[in-house]
């Protein structure tokens, strides 16, 4: 069989048609028509986080969390989740990101809800702490020693990280989110090794 001047072999998916017009036209993706984004279940303890915040007075690591001396679950699958992320409160590290704990996923790598919450309630309370050390009667105490809030946070990122996170399949990193070419604020992102 011959169309348009090509010869068709009898596995060919023109085979049997009139035509090649007789094909089902190519994917399109037209807008609506993509998958939804995959995002997991969170459970959102915001409100009670900012209000345990602001009443109480604790230092980040101290005492040291529970997942840091706990052991890790013996089987933990590689790669079990897609990334997400957690969007911080405003464009300032010392608002704290929002506190949305997503349990069916964390849960599976040994990761409590407190353990969680208090990832992230030490995070802000670091940035806090640095902004707070920095400036001290309009002026700058201890520059030479001073870590701007964002070294803050990622230094105990890396302490949780190391401490907690890496040895249960787990990473966290910190990224500026940018809305046209500006900082808008920041965000988490969790993934599964």
């Amino acid at each position: 069989m011959t169309v348009d001047g090509l010869r068709l072999l009898p596995s060919s998916p023109f085979a049997g048609r009139d035509s090649a017009e007789d094909e089902p036209p190519p994917y399109s993706n037209r807008p609506g028509t993509s998958p939804p984004k995959w995002q997991p279940q969170f459970e959102d303890l915001t409100v009670t986080s900012l209000q345990r915040l602001s009443t109480e007075s604790r230092r980040p690591l101290d005492p040291p969390p529970e997942c840091f001396s706990t052991p890790s679950p013996l089987r933990i699958r590689s790669h079990d989740f897609l990334s997400f992320t957690i969007p911080s409160l405003s464009d300032k590290l010392l608002d704290g990101f929002r506190v949305l704990y997503p349990c069916d996923l964390l849960e599976k790598h040994g990761i409590t809800r407190d353990d969680w919450v208090r990832f992230l309630e030490d995070l802000t309370i670091a940035a806090r702490l640095s902004a707070q050390g920095r400036i001290r009667f309009g002026v700058v105490y201890d520059a030479v020693f001073a870590r701007s809030p964002l070294r803050e946070v990622r230094a105990l990122m890396s302490v949780w990280n190391e401490g907690a996170f890496e040895r249960r399949k787990l990473r966290v990193s910190l990224h500026v989110r940018e809305d046209r070419g500006k900082k808008s604020g920041y965000y988490l992102l969790v993934e599964s090794l």
